[in-house]
C-alpha cells in the first residue's frame, strides 16, 4: 500500500473508531450511525433512516468479516489496514450503499443535491470539524454550491483507492490528512 492510501486509510480509522478506543468494533457503527440520524433528525425506523443504518451494518460486516482476524469482533489498526484494500477493491457493493444512503439523508429535499452546509453536517457527525468538512465540500464542487451523487460517489470511490498525490479532491474527503 502506498503512503497516500496508508494516511487516508488511517484517517478512516479514526473516524470510525468513534468511541476513540483504540479498536472498531460494532458499537462504533451504531454510535456513529445514531450521531449522523440525530444530526439531521432522523428517525432510525423512517425510510431515509433505516436505508442509513442498514448501510452502515453492512459496511460493518464486510469489514468484520474481512479484517477480524481473531473473531474477536473488534478490529486493531493492523486488522484494518491489511483488509480494508480488499474490502475497498468491493466498493460498489460494500462500501458504496453506506455514502448512497449518506447523500440520500443529507438531499433533504430529493433534488438530486446536496448543499454545503447538509455536506457539512453529515461529514462533522461523522468527526470531521466542521471547518475541514465545509473546505472539502468546496474543493468537491469546486465552489458551485452543490453536490451531486454522482460527485460525491467518486470522492469516494477515490478516498478507498486513489493513491495519486495530486488528485487532491480524493483525499480531502474526510478533511486535511
Amino acid at each position: 500500500m502506498g503512503a497516500l492510501l496508508d494516511q487516508k486509510y488511517e484517517k478512516l480509522f479514526a473516524l470510525l473508531d468513534a468511541n476513540g478506543d483504540g479498536v472498531i468494533a460494532e458499537d462504533d457503527f451504531e454510535l456513529m450511525g445514531s450521531r449522523v440520524l440525530a444530526a439531521f433528525g432522523e428517525e432510525r425506523t423512517a425510510p431515509k433512516g433505516k436505508e442509513y443504518a442498514d448501510a452502515m451494518t453492512t459496511y460493518w460486516r464486510a469489514l468484520r468479516e474481512t479484517a477480524d482476524a481473531d473473531g474477536d469482533g473488534r478490529i486493531d489498526k493492523g486488522e484494518f489496514r491489511q483488509a480494508l484494500r480488499q474490502v475497498s477493491d468491493q466498493f460498489d457493493v460494500l462500501i458504496g450503499p453506506l455514502y448512497r444512503a449518506g447523500f440520500h439523508l443529507a438531499d433533504r429535499d430529493d433534488d438530486g443535491l446536496v448543499g454545503r452546509e447538509d455536506f457539512v453536517t453529515v461529514i462533522s457527525a461523522v468527526g470531521v470539524p466542521a471547518a475541514e468538512a465545509a473546505a472539502a465540500f468546496d474543493r468537491l464542487t469546486e465552489q458551485d454550491g452543490q453536490l451531486s451523487k454522482d460527485q460525491l460517489m467518486a470522492a469516494a470511490t477515490q478516498y478507498y483507492c486513489d493513491e495519486d498525490p495530486a488528485n487532491t479532491a480524493s483525499h480531502l474527503l474526510f478533511g486535511a490528512l
